[in-house]
């Protein structure tokens, strides 16, 4: 805590520390919560969860309950258009997903930190107390964004470097390789620059998910192998606002009114298979599809659509239970059924199970199951052609089958 004269939030600050440290922060982490003042860093209104408003000048009370509350706070919102949809476009981190990851990060006191995506510039500040200022630099592509938050670390006393570009594409001029780079929006596939601006052997930590524009992800720690080779384990899920130029799929939204190939009818609703974590359990088993929800003219509740992001198939989910598949080659959710029977035979692994590889010298990202060996499937860099993975093996989305328990943990040193 560095330049804090307003006191009265360290009974609120010391009671959100108090709470990571039950739910097993290590102690140095979860005690940055009390010494760090997150209502410094936010703007007078805020959203947090249910959309619900908090107004400085309306609720003080509420409005720093808010600030030391767990709950991610939105920022912004439309990107900072006004009248707009009121979409979230920046945030601050629930403490507790902040937490985990710089946790799972393993930051020592002389290490060197690259965060992508500065938001207010309070993970910032956390990341100052741990290694100090001098060793922290912050990259956010929002122009007014970054700006605020710069401000708001000179207030609160604290000087990183803080970078005004699109980390997606630019890299800092001149600057050493960091020990450790840190994502606060999630991608799909991860900018050659952040390794190439990691120190061998030092860790990425971002949100992750297989295809753009997903709701959830997960946590992936990777270690850097070599010049252009990164890999290691997730740690389990989470959702994070995308980066800006990974926020969509591309692609169109099947017609409403497209004429299916098959229809089937399953027992049940076959909207609860792409339900929570078993949407996001399929996004690592099945590559390449996205998925949405539509409301029917005249229906009481909404269909779920799924669309391949290689090709023109697609499918239907209807509460009903009606399963309707067509467009191309794929049958989505025929590849989802098999591909859960597969995961139930290998006794139902769990997230931290699956692990990533990321090769930027091919241009591929690979998912595999309890050991690298054992891919699931590969997929290359957007706009690059298809190629053999790193076995020799063409590119193919089920090895499932073929992946065994291993003693080699995964897991970054």
């Amino acid at each position: 805590m560095r330049n804090t004269p307003d006191r009265d939030h360290l009974p609120l600050a010391r009671a959100l520390a108090d709470r990571l440290r039950a739910d097993g922060i290590p102690e140095h982490i979860a005690s940055l919560f009390h010494r760090v003042p997150r209502h410094e860093f936010l703007p007078d209104v805020v959203w947090g969860d249910g959309r619900t408003r908090y107004d400085r000048a309306e609720d003080p009370d509420a409005w720093l309950r808010a600030a030391y509350s767990d709950q991610a706070l939105t920022t912004q919102r439309d990107d900072g258009r006004e009248g707009g949809m009121g979409l979230p476009t920046s945030s601050s981190s629930a403490p507790t997903i902040m937490a985990r990851m710089l946790a799972a990060a393993r930051i020592e006191p002389a290490h060197s930190v690259l965060e992508i995506g500065t938001g207010t510039g309070f993970n910032a500040a956390l990341l100052c107390e741990l290694v100090g200022d001098e060793r922290v630099a912050t990259m956010e592509i929002d122009p007014a964004v970054s700006d605020t938050a710069r401000s708001a670390l000179h207030a609160a006393g604290y000087a990183p470097e803080t970078v005004n570009a699109d980390a997606e594409h630019a890299r800092l001029s001149g600057a050493p390789a960091f020990h450790r780079v840190i994502a606060t929006c999630q991608v799909a596939d991860i900018p050659p620059g952040w390794l190439a601006q990691l120190h061998p052997r030092g860790l990425l930590v971002t949100p992750w998910a297989p295809t753009p524009g997903a709701p959830s992800g997960v946590l992936a720690v990777l270690e850097k192998r070599g010049d252009t080779l990164a890999e290691g384990r997730f740690e389990g899920g989470l959702a994070f606002m995308w980066a800006r130029g990974q926020r969509t799929s591309g692609g169109r939204v099947p017609d409403a009114d497209a004429v299916p190939d098959r229809t089937t009818r399953a027992e049940g609703d076959p909207r609860y298979l792409l339900d929570g974590e078993s949407g996001l359990l399929l996004a690592l088993l099945v590559p390449d599809w996205t998925f949405g929800m539509r409301m029917e003219r005249g229906a009481d509740e909404p269909h779920m659509w799924v669309r391949s992001t290689r090709c023109g198939s697609w499918a239907r989910l209807h509460p009903d239970g009606r399963v309707e598949q067509g467009g191309g080659s794929r049958r989505l959710v025929d590849e989802f059924e098999e591909a859960l029977t597969r995961w139930r035979g290998q006794g139902e692994p769990g997230l931290a199970e699956f692990g990533l590889t990321v090769d930027d010298g091919q241009g591929s990202r690979s998912v595999w199951l309890r050991e690298p060996e054992a891919v699931l499937w590969t997929a290359r860099r957007p706009g690059l052609p298809e190629h053999p993975d790193r076995s020799g093996r063409p590119d193919r989305p089920d090895r499932l089958a073929r992946s065994g328990r291993s003693d080699r943990s995964g897991e970054p040193r």
